[in-house]
């Protein structure tokens, strides 16, 4: 089966991202459909299709696109999995020629492997970095 990656946004099932987002991933348990529907406003994205466009994977990029990225909610729906669709995904997007910046950042708890074949390490000064977060988040 052929494969193909598109930034065209209306290509999008919102609505299954935001089942997949809301309901499935481990990340963002309980992300509202409101805030799912604004950070794809807000970003970068990339839909992974079949050749009859149904939609097979997912993932977003925030940046200034000189030198920061954030690869976020990557995913492949779980019926598509085990196919290297995460790595065709991820590939297509640290090779885009607007995301050529010098620092990308991502969280994963369970995707090490996939994402150390494109150069992703652990930080090498975590004690350097911090974060803030919302605890009234929802």
């Amino acid at each position: 089966m052929e494969y193909y990656i598109s930034k065209d946004k209306s290509k999008l099932n919102v609505g299954a991202i935001h089942e997949y987002l809301c309901n499935t991933s481990y990340w963002a348990k309980g992300r509202s459909l409101k805030r799912v529907k604004k950070s794809i406003e807000n970003s970068i994205c990339f839909g992974l299709y079949d050749s009859k466009n149904n939609m097979l994977g997912f993932s977003r990029v925030v940046t200034d696109n000189v030198v920061f990225a954030y690869l976020m909610d990557c995913f492949i729906f779980e019926d598509h999995r085990g196919k290297g669709l995460g790595t065709k995904l991820v590939k297509h997007i640290v090779e885009q020629p607007d995301l050529q910046v010098r620092l990308w950042l991502l969280g994963t708890a369970s995707a090490h492997g996939l994402y150390k074949k494109f150069g992703f390490a652990n930080l090498d000064n975590p004690e350097r970095f911090m974060v803030k977060r919302d605890v009234n988040y929802s």
